[in-house]
């Protein structure tokens, strides 16, 4: 074998050993953390968001905020993630920075509808969906709202069924949107 052709096993050997680092260092392989201790844990960040925003105190608000993100990531629920995107937009609205929050809230919701998606939850993809109509995301509201029909239709649930056709009609009309909560 030519050295020329080493090249990119040994990279690709690298990169490997790389990745199975980086996942020992974020702590996904081994240790495992009760989940109950990861959510009351995740509560307490977002409690701690409101006091610092009641104060006016941007800074600790963005400090708890990240924790509790980091959290939300940690506990595979889509309720996190949509209340870890709903307290990013209040901290913008908080610095009067409300147009700059809405990207890293549109992933969250993002990431929380991927995660309804796989936990089969109606709800959350409800939630998402209002989410995306907040932020005047009317094709990601179409998606949400789609995939919560879907869901809805295959659990079988009347009642989950008619929760999304009272959601559509209220997110489509355009009512709510980023600059309606100004």
């Amino acid at each position: 074998m030519s050295r020329r052709q080493r090249v990119p096993i040994v990279l690709a050997g690298l990169l490997f050993l790389l990745a199975a680092v980086a996942e020992v260092a974020t702590s996904r392989v081994g240790a495992t953390v009760d989940p109950d201790v990861i959510e009351a844990t995740r509560r307490a960040a977002l409690i701690r968001v409101e006091v610092a925003l009641a104060r006016d105190d941007v800074t600790s608000a963005l400090s708890a905020w990240q924790e509790a993100y980091g959290l939300a990531r940690q506990s595979r629920s889509w309720s996190g993630l949509v209340e870890a995107a709903e307290a990013h937009l209040r901290i913008g609205a908080a610095a009067n920075a409300s147009a700059a929050a809405a990207p890293r809230a549109r992933e969250l919701y993002l990431a929380a509808l991927g995660r309804a998606r796989a936990d089969r939850s109606v709800e959350g993809a409800l939630r998402a969906a209002e989410g995306f109509a907040g932020l005047g995301d009317h094709a990601a509201t179409r998606l949400a709202l789609r995939l919560a029909a879907s869901l809805a239709a295959r659990s079988g649930d009347g009642a989950a069924a008619s929760r999304v056709e009272i959601a559509r009609a209220r997110l489509l009309d355009g009512r709510t949107d980023l600059a309606s909560r100004t």
